[in-house]
């Protein structure tokens, strides 16, 4: 479910069952399949194509084993994205099938199709400290909007949570601990192993301080993976222009979605705390939280990166192709150094 956000293959083609599953959706929507490009992503595989009729669209092709009842989830979540005065800047759309569905069933693939942001994402600025105060304060205030938007979604009984949730941050990050640990052919007396000990004491404390204050504040369905691969810039460069990826949208504390935007806004920043402030005045100039949930926002910001870089290790540990997962944590390791060492942002 998590990160399935587009990143470009190496495939300049198709490969033939994927051709044979686009031709197939070509019929089902009505529409020509044009100028293909494959993107991977953590769990769908993705299928940007122009036509002629509707501009440029992305197919998510997901494994059958999702569910029918996952999909018609995130269609509910997109649906009242779009249709929220609150969200003022372009979210997906769905493209219905010609029969009215949501999503198709092709094969052993479950597909949809939604329409494409166009624009530069805001992971592609490859300088440092290049998003300026404006455009973090814009960050911080989309993350408002959008929770605003799904705040009176419910999330149905049956549909499970997940692994990037920070609410599991200590199950999952020490799971992914024991993972690297059990790695030996790098870990003893390396710099991973030092790595490991830090971040395991950060879970640590998070779980004994941390998350039994979670319980008592405010819950909502929110977009739960604001970070900086799902953010389209506008034409500036300078606000946000559009989100994309409604996968991992999940009932949560309702600021995660500030610490997750605030925790990948920190990256690759010579100030991190000074971005992490901007992010957070941006949300508040749109939704105020309540003192107990900005007391916190830095401890769970600091959290999710520890899940991201944990969780992306090892399962580069496992991976056959480890770029992927490699890529996705590049920039973790010296911001969750610095944080150990300075505390958490506030």
């Amino acid at each position: 479910m998590q990160a399935s956000e587009p990143v470009p293959s190496t495939e300049d083609t198709l490969p033939p069952d994927l051709t044979a599953i686009m031709a197939e959706l070509g019929d089902l929507y009505g529409v020509r399949v044009e100028q293909p490009k494959l993107f991977k992503g953590e769990f769908d595989v993705n299928v940007r194509f122009a036509d002629p009729t509707h501009g440029m669209l992305l197919a998510k092709v997901s494994a059958d084993s999702l569910g029918e009842g996952m999909l018609r989830w995130q269609e509910t979540v997109l649906e009242a994205a779009a249709a929220s005065p609150e969200v003022t800047f372009p979210t997906p759309t769905i493209l219905s099938a010609l029969d009215g569905r949501g999503h198709v069933r092709i094969g052993t693939h479950l597909v949809r199709v939604v329409t494409w942001i166009p624009g530069r994402l805001w992971n592609e600025n490859p300088s440092v400290d290049g998003a300026g105060a404006e455009l973090l304060h814009s960050l911080g205030q989309a993350s408002a909007r959008l929770t605003l938007a799904l705040a009176a979604v419910e999330m149905p009984a049956d549909v499970p949570g997940h692994d990037w949730m920070i609410e599991r941050g200590p199950l999952v990050v020490g799971r992914a601990l024991d993972r690297l640990e059990q790695d030996r052919g790098d870990l003893a007396g390396t710099k991973r192993g030092g790595q490991v000990s830090v971040v395991r004491g950060i879970t640590e404390h998070f779980a004994e301080w941390v998350l039994p204050r979670l319980g008592d504040l405010p819950r909502s369905v929110i977009h739960h993976d604001l970070h900086d691969a799902n953010v389209v810039l506008d034409e500036t460069g300078t606000a946000v222009g559009g989100v994309i990826d409604f996968n991992d949208a999940v009932c949560a504390p309702r600021i995660s979605d500030l610490a997750i935007s605030g925790a990948y806004a920190m990256l690759r920043r010579s100030d991190p705390e000074t971005a992490f402030r901007a992010v957070v005045d941006g949300y508040r100039s749109v939704l105020e939280p309540e003192p107990a949930e900005l007391e916190i926002v830095g401890e769970m910001a600091l959290m999710r990166l520890c899940m991201n870089w944990a969780q992306w290790q090892a399962r580069a540990v496992d991976a056959a192709d480890s770029e992927y997962a490699l890529q996705r944590s590049a920039h973790t390791w010296p911001l969750i150094a610095h944080l150990a060492e300075a505390g958490p942002p506030h």
